[in-house]
């Protein structure tokens, strides 16, 4: 029955949320809460399915999610500052994650871990009026369309749990919370039944005629039946490629790289970008990966972009021991279209000059100005890198040179194409260059998973969280944790590293030595 307390507890959670101004004695009972009275009407079902991508989207792209932690756990973004537990996560040496419910920064996996299961319960208390009752939806095509949301919603949320933690609970409409055992699965049992229910949205969607109202994804796009499907394919793609938790893991076959080819070729052929506006759409990861005085890109992409640039800031902490002060060169055009100089950095040297930086991120300046500008969420080049990628390792190199060639390699950055006679090293280091350079700052953890599957995360990190320390205590679980350099094993907390130094988990240029996820809390905002 333990196991049940978590579920429930989300479940009553999301039922207080989603009821919003609905007077608490209108819940006629709080400890059996009934559906039917909070979801009364296909008409609550609709505007209450309409709100299942936006919350999505918030969680993932939450200044108090795990966004911020894993991009600079990925040496993607750089920041010293204490908030969303970004100094210490991306401390060197790497230590272990602080799963202590009483931890400063505890919110940063448990509002993502609880917010995905309150997307997922939503989806299915809708999905289970519609199947187990028989509610229909005035209009044609409405019901199948909340449906096709619900799957969706319930696809992703599942999905993400199991691209971030190591294990969680498959909650759906065929599971009785009174009687019902629900045990603790693996992540590959939730990443497998994510694509299950992505499946059924993207059956939904071949079968019948309908497009989803204009406050769901809100943008000018119209999003269709035909449309829709084509996201859901993506997204089976993004879980499927993302899952992995190492090199060989992403290469032995657990990955089904002919199901991702297919999923790939029926994804999108645009970009998707909700439009936000700053009440109900908003994304604070791209704000504060970018705003002044926070994130900037970290040296070892810069580097990427030009050799000659060093991959960690000098250990004097001075520009002028950088190569020309810091200003980099590259044959990739979007260094100077993406990128921004920046002759001085905001992060306190006590915490490590491994942290700083000489470049920000600026392909999202028009957002900063603006707050209502589209934010690219998964951008068309994605899926095509998927479908490249698929191609290589299914045998068809030169497939997956003309996909690259055709893409943003060439497009934007203005780099030689690859010849036809590239190698499968060259083609995956041009894969993996174009998700560096190119999906930068977009869908949250890209750069994490997609560094963790080649094993490049430095030593220590965690290779995915535990399910956060309350909700363990709720459960009567024991406490766990992954992550540190003692406990680098592969499996639960990386044994690679991104270069020499990572690898022999090193000083990096730090005046006060390695930082300890289990040292002093950080300041807020400093």
């Amino acid at each position: 029955m333990k196991n049940k307390k978590i579920i429930f507890g989300i479940l009553l959670s999301l039922l207080l949320v989603y009821t919003g101004c609905r007077k608490m004695d209108e819940v006629k009972n709080l400890n059996n809460p009934d559906k039917i009275t909070v979801l009364a009407s296909g008409e609550d079902f609709l505007g209450l399915s309409g709100g299942i991508l936006n919350n999505w989207f918030k969680i993932t792209q939450e200044y108090n999610g795990i966004a911020l932690a894993l991009w600079v756990a990925a040496d993607h973004g750089t920041c010293s500052w204490g908030n969303a537990a970004m100094n210490d996560i991306s401390g060197e040496p790497r230590g272990s994650w602080n799963n202590d419910p009483a931890y400063a920064y505890a919110n940063t996996s448990r509002e993502f871990y609880i917010g995905l299961y309150n997307v997922l319960s939503l989806s299915t208390d809708i999905i289970s009026q519609i199947i187990n009752e028989g509610v229909v939806i005035e209009g044609e095509g409405q019901t199948e369309m909340v449906e096709a949301i619900c799957r969706f919603g319930q696809g992703i949320s599942l999905g993400y749990v199991g691209l971030i933690f190591d294990q969680g609970f498959i909650v759906d409409e065929t599971v009785n919370l009174e009687t019902d055992e629900i045990p603790a699965v693996p992540y590959q049992d939730l990443i497998a039944a994510s694509i299950v229910y992505l499946d059924q949205c993207i059956e939904i969607c071949n079968n019948n005629t309908f497009a989803l109202p204009a406050t769901a994804i809100p943008g000018g796009k119209v999003y269709d039946q035909t449309e829709f499907a084509k996201l859901a394919n993506s997204f089976a793609a993004r879980l499927m490629v993302y899952a992995a938790r190492n090199k060989a893991d992403n290469e032995n076959k657990s990955t089904d790289w002919a199901k991702v080819k297919d999923y790939a070729s029926k994804g999108i052929d645009f970009t998707f970008e909700p439009l936000a506006d700053d009440i109900v759409w908003y994304s604070l990861y791209q704000t504060y990966s970018v705003y002044g005085g926070w994130g900037q890109v970290d040296m070892r992409v810069i580097h990427m972009m030009d050799p000659g640039m060093p991959d960690y800031f000098p250990a004097s902490g001075l520009f002028d021991d950088l190569p020309n002060a810091g200003v980099a060169t590259s044959d990739d055009s979007r260094l100077l279209s993406d990128f921004e100089y920046k002759s001085t950095c905001p992060f306190r040297p006590e915490r490590g000059y491994y942290q700083f930086s000489s470049y920000r991120y600026a392909r999202l300046d028009d957002y900063l100005a603006t707050w209502t500008e589209p934010m690219p969420e998964m951008r068309q080049a994605e899926n095509e890198l998927f479908l490249a990628e698929a191609e290589l390792r299914t045998g068809n190199l030169q497939g997956a040179i003309d996909i690259i060639n055709a893409g943003s390699r060439v497009v934007r950055g203005e780099l030689d194409p690859l010849p036809a006679g590239a190698t499968f090293q060259e083609i995956e280091d041009a894969i993996f260059y174009e998700r560096t350079i190119e999906l930068f700052l977009t869908g949250c953890g890209i750069p994490f998973f997609d560094m963790r599957r080649k094993d490049m995360l430095q030593k220590g990190t965690p290779l995915h969280f535990p399910i956060p320390g309350q909700q363990l205590d709720v459960m009567l679980m024991p406490q766990y944790t992954f992550g540190g350099v003692a406990n680098a094993d592969g499996i639960g907390t990386s044994n690679g590293g991104w270069n020499a130094k990572s690898k022999a988990a090193g000083n990096y240029g730090s005046t006060g030595g390695g930082v300890s996820i289990f040292g002093a809390d950080r300041p807020l905002i400093k």
